[in-house]
This record gives C-alpha cells, structure tokens and sequence, in this order.
C-alpha cells in the first residue's frame, strides 16, 4: 500500500510538471508574440525625428523642418470640413504658424508607437501634449492641449502628420478678429419676415459653412427694428470673396431687400475693422 501511495504522489509530480512546462511554454510564445509586435526597429529613429520636428517649429526653423518632410506628404488639419494637404499647403501652414506666434513650444506628456490597421506596430509616432507661446498680435498666451500622429515612409521622412485640437477655441481664444458688422434697418412689422430669411438653409448657415467665416452673432434691437450681424474671419479678403458670391450668385440678399427700410439702402456693412483688442 506505501508504494501505491508513492506511486501515485511520483505521478501526480509528473503530470504538474508537464503541465506547469506547457504553461511556461504558452507564456514564453506569448511574450515573444508581443515582444515581436513591440519591436518595430524604425521606431526609435521615428521618434528622434518627431521630436526634433516639434524642436525645429518652436525655432521657427523652416527650412530644416521641411527636410524632414516627404514631398509627397500628407497634412490633416484640424479644421472643420478641411481637406488633406499637400507639401506646400503644409510648408504654408508651419509658416503661419511661425508668424503667428512667438516663444512656441511643445510640452508632451507621452510619445506612443503607433500601429497599421491591423494592430500592428509600423514605427509611426503618436504624442499628447501642450504647444504654449504667445500670440505675436494681441500678446495672448497659447495653452492648446491636442494629439498629434507622424507617419513615415522608407526613408525616414515625414509622409503623413495629423493634428486633432480645438481649431475654432485657439482661434476665438488668442487670434486678432477680423470683425465684420452688418446692420439690416428693417421695416416695422417685417422682423419675423427677414428672419425666417436668414435662418433658412440658404441663410446664416451657409455663411457660417463658408470658408473663411470662425463665428457669427446676431442680436435684434426691437426698439429701432435693427438686425446686427457680427462675423469673425479668417482674413477680409476672404470674407470679401464669400460677399460676391452673395451680391452676384446668390438670393438671400434680393429675398430679404423688399423687407428693408429704403430697400438695399437699409443694408449696412461695415468693414473693414482693424485695431482688434479685448479687454
């Protein structure tokens, strides 16, 4: 009977020390199998040249950041509805930047590799983080928290870059305004009238999609029948160029006139504004 017991103990430790080398095994080919999807050998380089784009912008250092780009780049802006950019919508961007802005400078608070669609490490870069600086015309400080992704071809050189922030905050927060102000004097009773005009899918909401245009406002002084619109764009050339489109294209303007004291006299645009400051 002692030696069946021995028997059975000896056993017993043979079968767990199988199964405890099945177990070792599985776990060394699991760690090797994420060790081989961690490990992409592009990924260091990637990363230094990431980093050192981000260095060169808060030097203003075009030229050296451009050759870290591949000409046939790819640029995702964050803007609302913006298209993919090439390598000189690109080199326009960095530059504008720079103007824009002085003492630029990124603080990340993680660099990450990136993966394929698969889930595969591709020695991309990803990072969150804060750009801070001041903006050169109105003094404001720059405090943009964001994700930024860098793609890479064979070469090393940046083939794709994407930006995901606030566009419309950073614009709003610290840009100068390039306010335009429309007054409509409108005749008494016709308020609903020339509003129902302006709410139409033809009217303030086309305006607010045209390119160019960061805000719009409206406010009614009941007292005088006065309409004031007050648009915020990017630049007055490009809101001069949304203003043709309306007075030769389009009919909101003719739809709304018969409703306005003295007709096209009782609009009233004013513009351009300059000299922008908040208090």
């Amino acid at each position: 009977m002692h030696i069946t017991i021995v028997k059975k103990l000896v056993h017993l430790r043979t079968q767990n020390l199988i199964k405890m080398k099945k177990i070792l095994f599985l776990l060394s080919l699991t760690l090797c199998f994420v060790s081989c999807l961690d490990s992409n050998p592009s990924y260091p380089e990637n990363l230094a040249t990431a980093k050192k784009f981000f260095a060169l912008h808060g030097e203003e250092n075009l030229e050296e950041q451009l050759n870290l780009i591949s000409k046939d780049i790819q640029g995702e802006s964050p803007f609302y509805n913006s298209e993919m950019m090439g390598y000189d919508e690109f080199s326009k961007m960095l530059k504008g930047y720079h103007d824009a802005f002085e003492n630029i400078k990124y603080n990340a608070r993680t660099w990450l590799p990136g993966t394929d669609s698969l889930g595969v490490f591709d020695g991309s870069v990803r990072t969150y983080g804060e750009w801070t600086g001041v903006q050169a015309q109105t003094g404001k400080q720059l405090n943009l928290k964001g994700y930024w992704y860098f793609n890479f071809d064979d070469n090393g050189l940046i083939k794709a870059q994407g930006d995901f922030f606030d566009a419309g905050g950073m614009l709003d927060a610290v840009y100068p305004k390039n306010l335009v102000i429309v007054g409509l004097d409108v005749k008494s009773g016709q308020l609903d009238k020339v509003m129902e005009i302006l709410d139409s899918k033809g009217g303030l909401p086309t305006t607010r999609a045209y390119d160019g245009c960061i805000s719009l406002e409206l406010a009614i002084n009941e007292e005088s029948n006065t309409i004031w619109i007050i648009g915020n764009w990017e630049s007055f050339d490009k809101y001069n160029t949304y203003l043709k489109w309306r007075q030769t294209e389009d009919t909101v303007i003719g739809k709304m006139v018969p409703y306005l004291k003295g007709g096209e006299k009782g609009l009233k645009i004013i513009q351009p504004n300059v000299g922008y400051k908040s208090y």
